[in-house]
């Protein structure tokens, strides 16, 4: 809204310092922070732009649209996840069916009262709340212990957050404008509906459905079909691996009914109201059927049932989450459905009382906390004919508590529900829960003290949102108890929703996709752990549910291959893994997308890509091999150097995020081709041994192949003759990267893979080679002497392979077993 111009003296090398300067300024600690920004650098010149982490560039996105034919998507499931689904679908050119078993749109995302997470938004900027990833994905591992928040899946979903939040915004016109600070979280980054003007608070879940709903309608290619239940995915067997080709359900009337289509996405929620024999909740946690729920009777699994029948794996199904505060009617204290308790009413400053009239947990601890600490230290319900329900609490709320939380709200869990009683002092008080009154003064004059010194030793409480203390006057007081809340297991899904398998054809590490079936929301798992941070499943919905239906729009792709053609083609980058365990110290290994779940890169072991992206207005390109095999679809995954050996791209890649863009290009290479029976050729030649000769930050190429080599021995029914062998030379130890790659694949086949590394500068202790590669290096440790089945590959500088081919002629190798990328014109190009 304003114009600032500023002159800054810095350094030749300074435009990254004053980016880095600007980026100060977009601090929500400023009174006005900064939301854009341009960079001008004489020396150069030079144009910087403000970029925000984990977004595509526009013209890379309007290229990547460019290369899909129109799909049939179908939808299953029509609460907040699949709603989204099917707009991104949409969105993408694809014809979108939404089935949804129920009369109306809606399920339990309509039910949710918390509000919906996110850091780095606008909103938070607005409110002065500093808030970043790092935060926010520790809170949620930490929620998550004891289950399997998968690094990517976390990932994601804090990247894409305020992604998601501005979408909401702007696109579906929901006003997140309040924040709130639920129990779990370091921050404040619970995004509500403020209330209206009357002060009746808006219910978050319910409001972003009427906004979905709306949305979804004005689409003319989306359909949506009510009241038709789903009763199994059609699957075909496609060269060995799953695909699913359509959906079969039945209509209003009953009648049974069948779509074939080009992707299906499941939306169809978590399993927490389902207690019959034979239901998941009774497989997988028997210990809880019979425990309430706040579930609708729809809640009963069936994306997930349906889901396993076609090979989906299903993770931390036993990981169910109580909620600690659902409201038990006293009129009614045997129903299985509860009236949820919002998050709100212990966020707004509500406290936990025993039924002593004593405090015993920390109300903004993790759910699982709270409710376990309801269960170990209060008592069980009493039932009108004498028998024992399961443990609960009192609630309490004074004035100021109610002030926060909306008293039109409040007011209708009281006088339209019933959920909720108005007691006078702490005389009134202690008279309802039938305690001492000491008690409940004692209780509260701690409580007040404990506000004032900002801890509560007791619990470890440090953050009061309200001083509740023993001469308050109006309380309001209601009866909770934990009940099954939310599943956080289900069926595992990749960083982009795709349903996985176990490993088998076309695989990327021990797991696959299932080709053409995808999923969001509570009916997938990986995500939470083994407890979901409150606010996160409104945010599951919508990040997952855009990736996965865009995913689904984009199956039908105009050519099977991505980086085949030679040209720089843009894509993003799905999710980044340090591998320092697994490759050596400083590795990562970055995973990108191709345009098309089902297109494979269109490369040959061996060859190598380019990157390019620009970065403080220098446009950086550097080299990779890709670690993923040709065969793998959908993905491509490079594996790079993190330190300053990476060279100047490092310094590019480290900046991007989940859902950033870059170009890639496939380059040259020695261009090895796996034959149907996993043997290998090379320019016609059919290959029984390899041998790789690399020097300095040269050794990636032989990674790629190795791990090639390797896995086809996996496939023989009897190991060939041959191997493979490696010499890998260096300055220092320090300088030797992936070595712990060749270690991991040496354990499965020892007698098909040897390497020797040689340094010029040993550490004390080393038995291994001494100075440079000479003749005898190589008549010792690679394959001498040359045969007709017989392939070297150089990796290194230029220098290095100059000099080794000169070395290998001196040793009979003849030219056409001797590949060097240096002297490869299109490896040069």
């Amino acid at each position: 809204d304003a114009l600032a111009t500023a002159a800054m003296a810095v350094s030749a090398s300074g435009v990254r310092e004053g980016r880095k300067l600007l980026d100060m300024f977009k601090g929500s600690g400023l009174k006005d922070p900064v939301v854009d920004y341009l960079l001008y650098s004489r020396c150069g010149p030079r144009v910087v732009r403000l970029l925000d982490p984990g977004n595509e560039l526009p013209a890379h996105r309007e290229e990547r649209m460019k290369q899909h034919e129109p799909a049939h998507v179908v939808v299953v499931g029509g609460g907040l996840a699949g709603v989204c689904a099917a707009i991104e679908a949409s969105k993408a050119g694809a014809r979108v069916t939404l089935l949804e078993k129920e009369s109306d749109l809606g399920g339990n995302s309509a039910k949710a009262t918390s509000g919906i997470n996110a850091c780095g938004t606008r909103v938070q900027k607005a409110n002065g709340v500093d808030d970043d990833g790092r935060y926010f994905e520790r809170d949620t591992h930490v929620s998550g212990i004891g289950g399997q928040s998968d690094l990517a899946c976390v990932s994601t979903l804090s990247d894409q957050s305020a992604k998601a939040i501005h979408w909401l915004i702007d696109e579906l016109g929901v006003p997140l404008t309040a924040l709130s600070q639920l129990g779990g979280h370091a921050k404040k980054r619970t995004h509500r509906v403020p209330p209206r003007a009357d002060g009746k608070p808006v219910p978050v879940g319910f409001t972003m459905m009427q906004h979905a709903r709306a949305a979804a309608k004005a689409y003319d290619n989306i359909e949506v079909l009510t009241s038709c239940t789903l009763t199994a995915l059609i699957q075909e067997e496609v060269s060995g691996c799953k695909e699913v080709k359509g959906v079969e359900y039945k209509d209003p009337s009953g009648a049974p009914q069948k779509i074939l289509c080009d992707a299906v996405v499941l939306t169809t929620g978590g399993f927490g109201y389902d207690h019959t024999t034979g239901s998941l909740m009774a497989e997988h946690r028997p210990d809880l059927v019979g425990v309430p729920t706040t579930n609708g009777s729809f809640a009963n699994g069936d994306g997930i049932r349906f889901g396993k029948a076609v090979g989906a794996n299903l993770v931390d199904m036993d990981k169910v989450q109580l909620h600690p505060t659902a409201f038990i009617d006293p009129k009614d204290p045997g129903n299985h459905t509860k009236y949820l308790g919002p998050e709100a009413l212990r966020g707004s400053g509500g406290i936990l009382l025993d039924q002593k009239g004593r405090r015993f947990v920390n109300e903004l601890d993790l759910r699982s906390v709270v409710s376990q600490h309801i269960l170990d230290h209060c008592d069980p319900y009493k039932m009108p004919d004498g028998s024992e329900a399961r443990p609960w609490s009192w609630c309490v709320l004074n004035e100021e508590c109610q002030e926060k939380f909306g008293k039109p709200m409040l007011n209708f869990y009281k006088d339209q529900v019933g959920l909720f009683e108005s007691v006078t002092g702490t005389a009134g008080l202690a008279a309802l829960i039938g305690c001492p009154e000491e008690n409940v003064v004692e209780t509260l004059k701690e409580y007040a003290a404990s506000c004032d010194q900002q801890i509560c030793s007791k619990t470890g409480k440090v953050v009061f949102p309200t001083r509740v203390c023993e001469t308050d006057q109006s309380f309001i007081v209601g009866r909770i108890t934990p009940c099954i809340h939310y599943c956080m297991g289900g069926l595992e899904i990749s960083s982009v929703g795709e349903v996985l398998t176990r490993a088998g054809c076309g695989a990327v590490g021990k797991r696959r996709k299932i080709r053409r079936l995808f999923a969001a929301g509570e009916c997938t798992g990986g995500v939470h752990g083994g407890n979901r941070l409150g606010g996160n499943s409104l945010l599951e919905c919508v990040v997952f549910g855009r990736l996965a239906g865009e995913r689904a729009a984009t199956i039908k792709q105009k050519s099977p291959t991505a980086l085949g053609c030679g040209d720089w083609v843009p894509l993003t980058l799905r999710e980044v893994r340090a591998t320092d365990v697994k490759y050596g110290h400083n590795t990562a290994v970055y995973r990108f997308n191709l345009h098309g779940s089902l297109q494979t890169t269109g490369l040959e072991v061996g060859r190598f890509i380019g990157i390019r992206g620009e970065l403080d207005g220098d446009t950086l390109t550097g080299y990779y091999s890709p670690i993923s095999r040709p065969e793998d679809d959908g993905i491509i995954d490079i594996l790079c150097r993190t330190d300053d050996k990476g060279g100047p791209i490092v310094q590019f890649l480290t900046s991007m995020r989940p859902g950033s863009s870059c170009l890639l290009r496939g380059m040259g290479g020695p261009k090895l081709v796996k034959q149907p029976d996993s043997t290998w050729c090379y320019h016609g030649r059919k290959i029984k041994k390899l041998s790789l000769l690399c020097g300095g930050t040269g050794l990636a190429p032989a990674v790629q192949i190795a791990r090639a080599y390797i896995n086809s021995l996996a496939e023989l029914p009897e190991l060939p003759e041959g191997g493979l062998k490696i010499v890998y030379a260096a300055e220092a130890h320090g300088d030797l990267a992936f070595v712990t790659a060749f270690d991991n694949l040496k354990v499965r086949f020892p007698k098909h893979l040897n390497y020797y590394l040689v340094l010029n500068r040993p550490p004390a202790g080393w038995v291994q080679g001494i100075g440079f590669v000479d003749l005898d290096c190589i008549r010792r440790n690679l394959w001498f002497p040359p045969s007709d089945d017989h392939l070297l590959v150089m990796c290194g500088p230029p220098i290095f392979e100059s000099i080794m081919c000169k070395n290998l002629a001196t040793l009979g190798y003849p030219g056409e077993q001797i590949y060097s990328f240096a002297a490869d014109p299109e490896a040069c190009a």
